[in-house]
């Protein structure tokens, strides 16, 4: 799948990734493989997990979310729940490698609710003999895998593969679910998947006092989410994101559909049906003024944000946060904090990304990170201290 970099040039220092092995089984074959099977290669062999037959999948829109590193937002993390949500989601797969304890245990309180299926995103072992370490030259944690893990996890007819400060709002007063089901009637139910296209999206920084409170002034109960009424367009193009329709695709990349079953295929969605939002922190308005400034083109836009970040999708935001974090917080036994400061180290300790073999923010920035607060491991492993936790 991956055999060097995932984007030629783009990860020159990156020389391990991920590998997909295909065979095609005979349905009648499949109950006859006992419950495991052997994948052997040279000296080296590997036992796979039971092999079954995947169901056809029901109605519905499940998104998998990519493997998270050094994540701390966790108000970021209840608003991306609570939006998707509302765009018509019932299922939330996430990965992670190394959050802190307030992002665990919120994935607990939402897993209580069967809502979210919380992932272990392990890294790759180290040698016993020589000590090496193949994270450093892994592009990210190799996440493709996860992804197209996800792709057989989801039990639904869609699923959409998407990071945290990402939304897809079709343009019509739908919901994301509602919207899907009536493109695949429209394209003669041909379709395995879905395109969309690029589309910055600001909120005022000034209404989001999670980004700047010190530990000591920092209240979880005084976030609002009124900062969600303020969003607007941002003229920035990137790569889109895809749904897919797991019955009908083979294989996901990060950005698109990699490959669909015959006879289907993706179809791509312009921006006057449907747009990828995208919210970076970095793109935060200081206020309504420089948030003004961010956009020239914002007429397409601007009236399908007003009449989806309404007064009652920030009040069930607000209402489900509260709830959650009440659970959270008596979980802990101490207060939440937010631990903004990451931001900031992560952008020094990742200056050379990508190059001369530092390839994964996890290793790169461990020295610098390991420290702040309690983190959550996927699996510690020799650059973790052993007081650090893993629930």
């Amino acid at each position: 799948m991956d055999s060097d970099c995932y984007v030629e040039g783009y990860t020159p220092g990156c020389t391990w990734g991920p590998y997909i092995i295909e065979a095609i089984i005979p349905d009648e074959d499949v109950g006859k493989i006992g419950d495991t099977a052997i994948l052997s290669y040279k000296n080296r062999s590997i036992k796979i997990p039971q092999i079954y037959k995947t169901k056809p999948r029901e109605s519905g829109l499940s998104v998998c979310v990519a493997a998270m590193y050094w994540f701390t937002n966790w108000p970021k993390l209840i608003e991306f729940i609570e939006v998707w949500r509302v765009l018509g989601a019932s299922k939330f797969y996430f990965y992670y490698q190394s959050v802190t304890r307030e992002v665990y245990e919120v994935f607990k309180e939402y897993e209580k609710l069967g809502i979210v299926e919380a992932i272990k995103a392990e890294v790759m072992p180290t040698d016993n003999v020589t000590g090496f370490n193949p994270d450093s030259l892994l592009f990210r944690i190799g996440d493709r895998i996860f992804q197209n893990d996800c792709l057989m996890r989801a039990k639904t007819k869609f699923a959409s593969y998407v990071d945290v400060d990402e939304m897809l709002i079709p343009q019509s007063n739908q919901s994301l679910l509602e919207f899907l089901e009536a493109e695949e009637k429209a394209h003669s139910f041909d379709t395995g998947g879905f395109g969309f296209n690029h589309a910055g999206l600001s909120f005022e920084s000034e209404k989001m006092p999670h980004l700047k409170a010190s530990k000591d002034d920092f209240d979880w109960r005084k976030l609002d989410f009124e900062w969600l009424k303020t969003a607007q367009y941002a003229d920035i193009s990137k790569m889109g994101k895809a749904i897919s329709m797991p019955d009908r695709v083979d294989l996901i990349s990060i950005h698109f559909i990699a490959r669909t079953q015959w006879p289907y295929k993706s179809i791509d969605v312009p921006h006057t049906k449907g747009v990828y939002y995208h919210s970076r922190v970095s793109w935060a308005a200081q206020s309504k003024t420089e948030l003004e400034k961010k956009s020239n083109k914002g007429a397409l836009y601007e009236p399908r944000l007003r009449s989806f970040f309404t007064d009652d999708l920030v009040k069930t935001v607000r209402t489900n946060y509260q709830t959650i974090m009440e659970t959270v917080e008596k979980s802990m036994g101490r207060k939440p904090y937010h631990y903004h400061e990451v931001f900031g180290i992560l952008d020094k300790c990742m200056s050379s990304w990508r190059y001369n073999g530092q390839c994964s923010p996890y290793v790169m920035c461990y020295k610098n990170l390991a420290n702040i607060t309690e983190w959550v491991y996927a699996n510690p492993t020799d650059y973790e201290a052993v007081d650090l936790i893993a629930l």
